[in-house]
């Protein structure tokens, strides 16, 4: 099975299946979005459920002795039956998508156990696909990507959603003038794995689907992740939750967790 797992023809087929999957994105994106709610601040779209049942099938077809996990899809416990199991996000930054603005991603991360060990990141707008796999490095289109290397906060450009923008400047711990608002988590987190942002930053709990495959490509590239109060993010937990995130370089994440401990407490 482990030579399986690290056979090319698996990363091959994921690339290809999140390609396909980035087209369904595209495609009803030109018509008129149709979107419900989960609960009051969860929409869903057709974008969404489309892709789920898509990769599912997939993957379903292509890996069957694998658990799933996935936002759109009913935690069926396969996850803890099976070593090795796909956790995806068929689009994170739903909003974004809705909003016609090109910051949401497919996210899909293969788990072992409780790690990480394979990470896709499709932004279809931009045309970028994100890949890393487990001690061998992280990739954007074929071309190897690392993290920024400043250690100093003021030189810093953060990442962070739109809806908590004004927490972050009322904390004023950064310059305001290197604060960029975006959607999608996960692609803010691949953003910072490419070197464009320094710090990606959310104060709001998050679920093992937004962060596994950034998590990963972001560790591949010299990063890492880590909760704001807290220490190491654990996935595969039975709640699925992440209180909040912060990813930068190795450097970064201390100095920056030890400004906004102070100012959260």
């Amino acid at each position: 099975m482990k030579n399986y797992i690290l056979n090319y023809n698996l990363e091959k087929i994921s690339k290809n299946a999140l390609l396909n999957a980035g087209k369904i994105a595209l495609e009803l994106k030109k018509k008129k979005i149709s979107v419900k709610y989960k609960s009051k601040n969860q929409p869903v779209t057709e974008a969404d459920l489309k892709i789920n049942e898509f990769l599912k099938d997939f993957f379903k077809k292509t890996t069957p002795n694998f658990g799933w996990l996935s936002e759109e899809s009913y935690d069926d416990g396969s996850r803890l039956k099976s070593e090795y199991f796909w956790c995806l996000d068929p689009i994170d930054g739903t909003r974004s998508f809705i909003n016609k603005k090109p910051e949401y991603t497919i996210s899909l991360a293969l788990f072992r156990n409780s790690d990480p060990i394979i990470g896709l990141l499709l932004n279809p707008e931009t045309n970028e696909l994100f890949f890393a796999k487990k001690n061998n490095g992280a990739f954007c289109n074929g071309k190897k990507i690392s993290v920024g290397k400043k250690t100093k906060i003021n030189l810093c450009k953060y990442a962070i959603s739109s809806s908590e923008i004004k927490k972050l400047s009322d904390l004023n711990v950064v310059n305001n003038c290197n604060i960029v608002s975006m959607g999608s988590i996960a692609y803010k987190i691949a953003l910072v794995a490419k070197g464009k942002f320094d710090i990606a930053i959310s104060f709001t709990k998050k679920n093992d689907w937004d962060l596994a495959a950034a998590d990963i490509i972001l560790q591949e590239a010299g990063g890492m992740t880590n909760q704001i109060i807290g220490g190491k993010i654990k996935y595969n937990t039975p709640d699925l939750k992440i209180k909040s995130v912060i990813a930068s370089n190795t450097l970064l994440i201390p100095i920056i967790k030890k400004l906004l401990f102070k100012k959260i407490n």
